[in-house]
């Protein structure tokens, strides 16, 4: 066993690993695994110690490989949008591609062809190219550590949004490149985000006002459902507004926790607030969105237990529906029997959807119709599969509601779209993959 000198007075022995590079071991040998049992000091058997350097060896090398295959995909990512910014006739119709906008449509259309492969929005993608080519050609070192697999995506990432504010060709990107491979993958990334806020402010010290208002500008309010009928709302604002917020909603709980036998405790007082201002419950511009909410009839009378559904989220319980449909005003409240619901047909001396089919579509597709995308239906284009000017007609199986950018893809584009009896709706795309969107009634 390797020995090293203790200043105070004693011999350590040194670690038989402290200079092995982790990424580079496969498999250790016999005499390695008996010296590092010795070193260990357990209890255990060799054979159980054995097995159990095995296990986290695997562990961590699996890591690696996600790692690098992370960076793979994000590479081809960025080379299949790049392919069809400079051919956009792989994608466009003739008229699309002779336009100004043309490779910015079709790398839309490359962009919404992995959406559907790959079953992740198409904003993703594009966030994904772009995150690619930061890396590439503004952080190159720490790209190198990514593709290495010695750095995981989410780090990436958190270097990738520190440099947001720079230019191509800026030199403080070397510094930033330089002080992020230094650390990345090799601290936990919340240790990360810390130093990359010490780097930003570092590299940014007499443009943090600037900073400040380009993040400033991307304030928004995110909404993510989960699981047993619950979601989560998110608010990315400043954070002086946060805490103005934060300060508010205790104070506020704080001074009704206990009141008339309340029983709820302050994170549930907090949360409960936060949802009645954001509603303006009691106010004259209270919440009053349209929300469908689709109860099957039986249920409905206490003789069924088939649980309700809300539009473009999925299942809700029967208590909840049962009293958003009896006093909520500001929810859309329709009841449905699939055995009588007839279908909604229009002929070829109507054009436009009636209100109707706009809401029966919404309620059957629930998404876009595009496989891959998870706008809203109740928010989208009423779109003819086949288009109105080539003999479609105006009904529900002619329908299919599309939104705003996937409506122009479908227009401009060499997809395919077909929408069988069955409900599903297919995009063929030229690259001769078909995609299908199963509805979820």
């Amino acid at each position: 066993m390797a020995e090293t000198f203790d200043p105070g007075g004693e011999v350590a022995l040194a670690d038989p690993l402290s200079e092995v590079d982790p990424t580079d071991i496969d498999m250790l040998d016999v005499d390695v695994l008996e010296e590092l049992f010795e070193y260990s000091g357990g209890s255990a058997s060799f054979d159980g110690f054995a097995v159990m350097c095995a296990a986290l060896d695997a562990a961590e090398q699996a890591e690696f490989a996600v790692n690098r295959a992370m960076a793979a995909h994000l590479d081809a990512v960025r080379e299949a949008l790049a392919i069809a910014a400079r051919n956009p006739g792989l994608y466009l119709r003739a008229n699309a591609a002779a336009g100004s906008d043309a490779a910015e449509l079709a790398v839309r259309a490359a962009a919404a062809e992995l959406s559907m492969r790959l079953h992740v929005p198409a904003g993703t993608i594009r966030t994904r190219a772009h995150e690619a080519t930061v890396l590439q050609e503004r952080l190159p070192s720490v790209w190198a550590r990514f593709a290495d697999g010695a750095a995981p995506y989410v780090d990436a990432r958190v270097a990738v949004d520190t440099v947001a504010g720079f230019d191509p060709g800026d030199a403080r990107l070397a510094e930033a490149d330089v002080a992020f491979a230094a650390v990345i993958g090799t601290v936990s990334t919340s240790r990360l985000r810390q130093r990359a806020r010490a780097i930003g402010a570092k590299l940014e010290r007499e443009h943090l006002e600037a900073r400040h208002t380009r993040a400033y500008a991307q304030r928004r309010v995110v909404v993510e459902h989960v699981d047993d009928g619950m979601a989560w709302v998110s608010v990315y604002t400043s954070s002086v507004e946060a805490a103005r917020l934060w300060s508010r909603l205790d104070a506020t709980a704080r001074r009704d926790v206990g009141v008339a036998g309340d029983v709820r405790t302050l994170d549930q007082l907090r949360a409960g607030a936060a949802v009645a201002w954001l509603a303006g419950d009691g106010t004259p511009t209270a919440a009053r969105a349209e929300v469908i909410v689709t109860i099957p009839l039986l249920s409905l009378a206490g003789a069924g237990s088939e649980p309700a559904t809300l539009d473009g989220v999925g299942p809700v319980d029967l208590a909840t529906a049962r009293r958003l449909f009896a006093d909520a005003p500001a929810f859309l409240r329709l009841a449905v029997d699939p055995i009588t619901a007839a279908p909604l047909a229009l002929d070829r001396s109507h054009y436009r959807p009636t209100n109707a089919q706009r809401v029966w579509l919404a309620l059957t597709h629930g998404r876009c119709s595009r496989p891959g995308c998870d706008r809203l239906a109740a928010t989208a284009d009423i779109d003819h599969v086949l288009d109105w000017a080539a003999g479609g007609v105006t009904n529900d199986e002619n329908l299919a509601p599309t939104c705003r950018g996937d409506h122009r893809l479908k227009h401009a584009t060499r997809f395919i779209i077909e929408k069988p009896r069955n409900g599903t709706t297919t995009w063929r795309s030229p690259t001769g993959r078909s995609y299908t969107q199963i509805p979820p009634f």
